[in-house]
């Protein structure tokens, strides 16, 4: 079973969102939202996604400062940035680039064409070591390294393995089913292996510090739940900045 992608749609047009997350969704990708350069910057380190699309004509005029601020983020490593832009002219595109962005799309492009460059940026960075951040919890999505705020958590290569996929997922659910499943076997676990599994990484996520809890759900899966909200003080002072609207 396919771990679905997660992208990060950031776009305060309603029916543009809408839309745009119909069609990624029918793609099989996980898909979450932001509506503001702050928003955008925060989501980003929660859910470290495989893919973030940002219109550059945000009412907030936070296009640009989002796709800035995302690329500053060590947090989340070189993240595949698609940037949906109203203007085509060869000089906008320049800046954009040079501001980081993998591609650049109109933003009245068909639904289609946006989600084939989707795919051909994820393609050309499938080697990139994607590190996700839920809360105190950091991991990095290709080996299964974790962190819980500076600690390093040991882990065993079965429970990197169920860790990968309940990052992936977040906040949604995994699979019991994906977890017997998992990469590091060449056949299916049992549903007892994994919940050994399941219970060793509460006990030393815990004893770690916590913040982080694995729930699980009758007859169903698995989900990350955060426990604790941390304060981002950067996002503190850029709140204190200037915020001019646009006209769409």
């Amino acid at each position: 079973m396919q771990i679905p992608r997660t992208a990060l749609l950031v776009e305060d047009d309603p029916q543009v969102a809408a839309t745009l997350r119909s069609h990624l969704t029918r793609a099989g990708f996980v898909v979450h939202e932001a509506r503001t350069e702050r928003d955008a910057v925060r989501r980003v380190e929660e859910i470290a996604p495989d893919v973030v699309i940002v219109d550059l004509a945000l009412e907030d005029g936070g296009g640009v400062g989002a796709c800035r601020r995302i690329r500053e983020l060590a947090s989340v490593g070189d993240v595949p940035l698609l940037v949906l832009s109203p203007q085509q002219d060869v000089t906008t595109k320049i800046a954009l680039f040079e501001l980081g962005a993998d591609d650049i799309v109109a933003t009245t492009c068909d639904p289609s064409e946006l989600l084939a460059r989707v795919r051909a940026i994820l393609r050309r960075g499938a080697d990139r070591r994607t590190v996700r951040r839920i809360g105190p919890l950091r991991i990095t999505l290709a080996t299964g390294d974790a962190w819980l705020a500076e600690r390093q958590l040991e882990l065993t290569n079965g429970e990197r393995a169920v860790l990968i996929a309940l990052a992936r997922a977040y906040p949604g659910l995994t699979a019991r089913t994906a977890l017997d499943r998992r990469p590091d076997q060449e056949h299916d676990v049992t549903s007892n292996v994994t919940e050994v599994l399941v219970a060793r990484l509460r006990r030393k996520i815990a004893a770690a510090g916590g913040g982080i809890e694995i729930n699980a759900v009758r007859r169903s899966g698995y989900v990350l739940r955060l426990l604790t909200t941390t304060v981002d003080v950067r996002s503190d002072v850029h709140s204190q900045e200037a915020d001019p609207r646009k006209a769409m």
